[in-house]
């Protein structure tokens, strides 16, 4: 369906593009335009990643659960945020985590086709579509370089943090104490002082299996 520039031209995927050219698209380019009700699933995780999907309002919650089903971490995503670009194209083309709505949102889809001829005609387009994907695989190459962490309160926040979509906003962790000691190669009583120390320092409120991350970016 055609779209008004007004609501793409704030998205990543358009941004440095002129009046022109977002007017050319909006006449021209297939959109998909979907209305989320709060609890509703916006992509799951397993399905085929088909389409590159923005949550253009609203707030939603990134679900990624560990390969062996011990753990999940919770995340909340506001507008404006681009589910899993990299997930188009290349081996493996199934989304990692599941989002659902937190509050009602909306979610603008563009088709594998209509994303190579949007590719193809605007160097900008490529340009950013080329960072979206980027972003990803730097953040993984940085990682194996980061200084180690020198105690188990730090092994803890680095768990956390080589874990997220998003470097910031609040985070919800579901984890045994035995099995993040087991992830962490330390022992449940260190685990249990380190984290009982930075629930002291309010940077997490701990519950029965569970680890609330109020604000990533203050952990």
């Amino acid at each position: 369906m055609a779209i008004s520039k007004d609501i793409i031209m704030h998205l990543p995927l358009f941004m440095g593009l002129t009046n022109k050219e977002l007017d050319e698209i909006s006449r021209n380019i297939s959109f998909n335009l979907h209305h989320h009700k709060k609890g509703s699933v916006i992509v799951l995780s397993g399905n085929t990643c088909n389409a590159l999907v923005t949550i253009t309002t609203g707030v939603a919650e990134c679900t990624t659960v560990s390969d062996d089903n011990s753990y999940k971490l919770e995340e909340t995503m506001p507008a404006i945020h681009v589910i899993e670009p990299d997930k188009l194209f290349g081996l493996e083309q199934r989304y990692r985590s599941t989002f659902r709505a937190l509050t009602p949102c909306n979610t603008l889809e563009i088709s594998k086709d209509s994303l190579h001829e949007l590719i193809g005609k605007y160097l900008i387009v490529r340009l950013n579509y080329l960072n979206l994907v980027c972003r990803n695989s730097q953040k993984l190459e940085h990682n194996p370089w980061k200084a180690m962490p020198k105690d188990t309160k730090q092994s803890i926040v680095a768990f956390i943090k080589n874990r997220v979509h998003h470097p910031a906003g609040s985070k919800c962790l579901h984890i045994k104490m035995t099995d993040l000691a087991e992830e962490l190669n330390s022992s449940r009583w260190a685990v249990s002082n380190a984290l009982n120390e930075l629930a002291d320092e309010e940077r997490i409120i701990l519950k029965r299996g569970i680890i609330e991350i109020p604000a990533l970016q203050l952990l």
